[in-house]
């Protein structure tokens, strides 16, 4: 880390050094129109001498050591018409010329379109905040490139108010926006909701989607009308990239290694000769599975030495057809491995004193391969000046293979001290594929003067495919030698719960969007008159299988590493038809909005509702006994929004919002399911269903202003205020025999807090920071259990707590270094903080688990080192900050048959923690 601080700052005090010479000429150069600094222009300075200079990320240049004399100074930029003019240069030390750009336009009817600028750009981001009609903070395809973050989901931290939960190899996957899980927002592709790979769940794995394919990320805090509701925390934007408006090339490759390998080896096991469907799926319900469907390699692992990731992107790109068609192919692969340690630690409510007490510790190491991949194309065809078409073609993929090795030790199960008791070994081998293929086909029209039209259709269909997992569960058990006191470990023998399974799960959507509108004005009132309409009809398919495998001969138990010397017998080769994860299930959404904006003077409102009616079925199956086997869920809502937004002048403004939205629960999660012996998700408790859930609705509030100073620089401060009616929330409810995980409406809730965002240049060093504190409170019914002379009784008691995975503190701060055009260096030191939240609620009162707050530092270089070519690094994760979870009550190892291992008595009872390692990544660009 200080060899980092120390190479980030000895960068910018070089480039700092050099500009602070003295000088002879310095200005601004601005937009004309708007008054606006601009970065990146080049300033030619014809004379005595020839110099050429560039304006900063300020707008600001510097020309330094010119001789006296008169000088002609030309000045271009990309999207502004060449200036030219003459200057006399006096004796005098240092004097001053602001330069004015007039933009480029060119017309299409009524509509003007100013310059064209890189949409990826800063800059073009920027103006995106800036004209939006609602509340809306984006990044900039620049930024991303020379960011740290190789995957959107890592990306959309550095936005204000964003945190993220993560997957098991430390990666971000799932947004939380402004303390709001991932249930409550939805994901966007051009402005189009996509289907999840999830095979529970609608919310969709940002880190399914690399970031290089980007010309920027926006994430929308308010909701306006013609918008789908269902975004009570706000929506996730990702606009692809689109053809340039010149021929483009750009490549890139790199090679990655990760610390953990320096102390090392990584495990992996072989997915080739597994089936790709389950043995029922593939061969029909009556099909008896037999062991030739399950070959050893999901029982068989390797080792590897010093695993190197592998990194490479390519864009090509530009305009033919007398610039009328525009033509875009981008591709992106990432090929990672990661090594995570982690501790876990069951644990349960006592019967006596009420408290969480630990009954067994696992040490588990996982080992995860990840290769990430997506291609699109983006055509858009003029076809005169009043019709234009758009297609865009993406596919994504997510391949994991993930290797645990677990050890699962019973704290209480003939455990007589220290290092004794039961102890089970689980060897779980999962190779998942998660993909989503998104097709659209939009076209926009100018019928007449002030009307327009565009349509929109669209089919996209996510899979999830994790065929063939393997479980292997071995038992053992260590006990003290009476005769020499020795601790003596037994046999690793087979359990005889062995299993193998098969999941698979598809969403699929066919979508259709019509808006209209028409411009008129009022007297003094510009008004644009909007409406629209959306239907999509969705459909989910769910299969899964498990089949249990048993040793073959009772007799014959021992495991000695190599799986060939044992022989199993499926157990059950029907598979599980009935487990409730086998459901289809059916989504019609239809809406419709009216939409009118005002603009009068500095005073702009955009206000109206809209409407959507949801109609949900599933049949699940489940026994025909079973309560919720099928079912239907059939609503509507309306839902106002407004927005107001005052300029004060051309750099500040006032904004003021509302809207209602809802939350619909996850598909899943009404189906009626149960299993305590599963082991499907990443949650370390069974799940079960509730098909009893409600939707969420809620009412929002934003106040935001804002201040764009110079050029790149912006401040925004802003509050909000969140109103919930029936959240959904998952809690640990137990039976008294075992406990899971459902989902439950926990009555009402509030979230408000406020946000400041800043950022600001200084020539060629910058300062991106922002703050956002959060403070939610749902008051829900919790069991007090507690024993007295007569017994143990169990009271209601009210608790007030956090919603979950709502941080209080969320901070990030980034130091840059960008000098595109002169030395052509870029760097930047990230940091971010997120504070503690809480990961599960349990039905117990002072039980829910935590996950403690905690800081992560990355850092990422880019140096041109010639025309066209450039080097760069990534450096993720620099201080190994864990994950950790704990139960904010002390530890209580009375019940305890001897010590626990990483426990303190009296303090907060520890639950979890999951160490990753820093990953580096070097690599070289190309930039036509």
């Amino acid at each position: 880390m200080k060899h980092l601080l120390s190479l980030f700052f000895a960068l910018t005090s070089l480039v700092i050094s050099v500009h602070a010479q003295e000088i002879q000429i310095q200005g601004l150069v601005r937009d004309q129109q708007s008054g606006e600094e601009i970065p990146g222009a080049t300033i030619t300075i014809n004379g005595p001498y020839k110099t050429v200079v560039f304006s900063g990320l300020n707008g600001s240049y510097v020309a330094k050591q010119l001789a006296e004399g008169t000088y002609t100074i030309t000045v271009k930029c990309i999207g502004y018409k060449p200036f030219e003019t003459t200057f006399n240069a006096t004796s005098e030390k240092k004097q001053f010329l602001t330069i004015t750009l007039e933009p480029e336009k060119r017309e299409l009817t009524e509509v003007i379109i100013a310059g064209r600028h890189d949409k990826g750009s800063d800059a073009a981001t920027l103006q995106v905040t800036r004209r939006a009609d609602h509340i809306l903070n984006a990044v900039s395809a620049r930024s991303i490139e020379i960011s740290p973050d190789l995957s959107v989901a890592n990306v959309s931290q550095r936005i204000s108010g964003v945190s993220l939960e993560r997957s098991s190899n430390g990666e971000g996957q799932y947004a939380i926006i402004r303390g709001m899980d991932k249930r409550y927002i939805y994901t966007l592709v051009n402005g189009i909701k996509i289907p999840s790979p999830d095979n529970k769940n609608r919310y969709v794995p940002l880190d399914i989607f690399p970031a290089d394919l980007l010309d920027r990320l926006e994430v929308s805090k308010s909701l306006s009308p013609n918008m789908e509701g269902d975004a009570i925390g706000g929506a996730v934007n990702m606009i692809m990239k689109t053809a340039p408006e010149k021929f483009s090339v750009k490549a890139n490759a790199a090679v990655g290694y990760a610390d953990k390998y320096f102390s090392q080896d990584f495990n992996s096991f072989s997915t080739s000769a597994s089936l790709n469907k389950s043995p029922r799926y593939t061969n029909g319900n009556s099909y008896q599975a037999t062991m030739t469907d399950f070959p050893n390699n999901a029982f068989s692992y390797s080792s590897k030495h010093n695993p190197l990731a592998a990194l490479a992107g390519l864009s090509i790109g530009g305009r033919v057809l007398h610039n009328k068609l525009g033509i875009l192919v981008a591709g992106s692969f990432q090929n990672n491995y990661r090594n995570v340690n982690s501790e876990f630690f069951e644990s349960e409510t006592d019967n006596n004193t009420g408290e969480a007490t630990v009954t067994s510790f696992q040490s588990r190491h996982y080992s995860i391969q990840q290769e990430r991949s997506g291609i699109h194309t983006r055509l858009d065809y003029q076809l005169n000046q009043n019709n234009r078409i758009n297609a865009y073609v993406g596919y994504m993929n997510l391949t994991k293979n993930e290797l645990r090795i677990l050890s699962d030790t019973n704290m209480q199960l003939g455990r007589v001290g220290p290092g004794t008791g039961r102890i089970q070994n689980k060897y779980r081998t999962r190779h998942d594929v998660q993909q989503i293929v998104n097709t659209t086909l939009n076209g926009e029209h100018a019928i007449g003067k002030n009307f327009t039209v565009n349509w929109t259709g669209n089919w996209s269909k996510a899979t999830f495919n994790r065929p063939d997992e393997g479980n292997l569960n071995l038992v053992t058990g260590v006990s003290k030698d009476p005769a020499t006191g020795n601790l003596v470990q037994a046999p690793l023998n087979l359990d005889g719960t062995s299993y193998r399974k098969f999941a698979f799960s598809n969403d699929e959507d066919k979508t259709g969007y019509v808006n209209i509108s028409y411009r008129t004005k009022l007297g003094a009132f510009q008004t644009t008159w909007s409406a629209g309409g959306m239907y999509r009809n969705k459909t989910r398919d769910s299969h899964l299988d498990r089949y249990m495998l048993r040793p073959s001969n009772p007799s014959i138990q021992v495991y000695d590493g190599d799986i060939s010397h044992n022989n199993f017998n499926v157990f059950n080769g029907e598979g599980t038809s009935d487990d409730p994860l086998n459901y289809s299930a059916k989504e019609n959404v239809g809406a419709a909005y009216g939409m009118v904006k005002i603009d009068y003077q500095n005073l702009e409102i955009t206000g109206g509702a809209r409407y959507e009616h949801t109609d949900l079925s599933w049949n699940s199956d489940v026994p025909e006994t079973r309560e919720g086997k099928t079912g239907s869920i059939n609503y509507y809502d309306v839902l106002p929004s407004a927005h107001i937004k005052y300029n004060f002048d051309k750099q500040m403004a006032l904004r003021a919002s509302y809207y209602a939205a809802i939350s619909r629960p996850n598909f899943y999660e009404v189906v009626p399911h149960v299993d305590p012996s599963a082991d499907d998700a990443e949650e370390d408790y069974p799940e079960k269903g509730n098909p009893f859930l409600k939707r969420t609705t809620s009412d929002n509030f934003d106040l935001r202003f804002e201040f764009f100073p110079h050029a790149l620089d912006q401040i925004l401060i802003g509050v909000f205020y969140k109103k919930l009616d029936n959240p959904i929330e998952f809690s640990l409810q137990s039976d008294k025999v075992n406990t899971y995980y459902q989902p439950y409406n926990f009555g009402n809730a509030r979230n408000y807090g406020f946000e400041f965002d800043l950022t600001k240049y200084f020539r060629w060093f910058g300062i991106k920071a922002n703050y956002t504190f959060t403070d939610s409170k749902i008051t829900t019914t919790k069991i007090y259990r507690h024993s007295y002379a007569g017994g143990i009784t169990f009271d209601e008691v009210n608790q007030t707590r956090p919603l979950q995975g709502q941080s209080k503190h969320i901070a990030n701060l980034s130091l840059l270094l960008k000098d595109d055009n002169k030395t052509g260096l870029n760097a930047q030191l990230a940091f971010t903080y997120v504070g503690r939240r809480i990961n599960t609620v349990s039905q117990f009162l002072n039980n829910d688990i935590w996950q403690k707050g905690f800081t992560q530092m990355d850092f990422s270089l880019e140096k041109r080192i010639a025309r066209q070519w450039f080097i760069y690094a990534k450096v993720n994760n620099i201080l190994n900050t864990p994950y950790e979870l704990y139960i904010r009550q002390p530890f209580n190892g009375s019940s305890i048959n001897g010590e626990v291992p990483h426990q303190t008595p009296g303090k907060d009872t520890y639950i979890r923690r999951d160490t990753y390692g820093a990953n580096y990544l070097l690599g070289v660009k190309f930039k036509l």
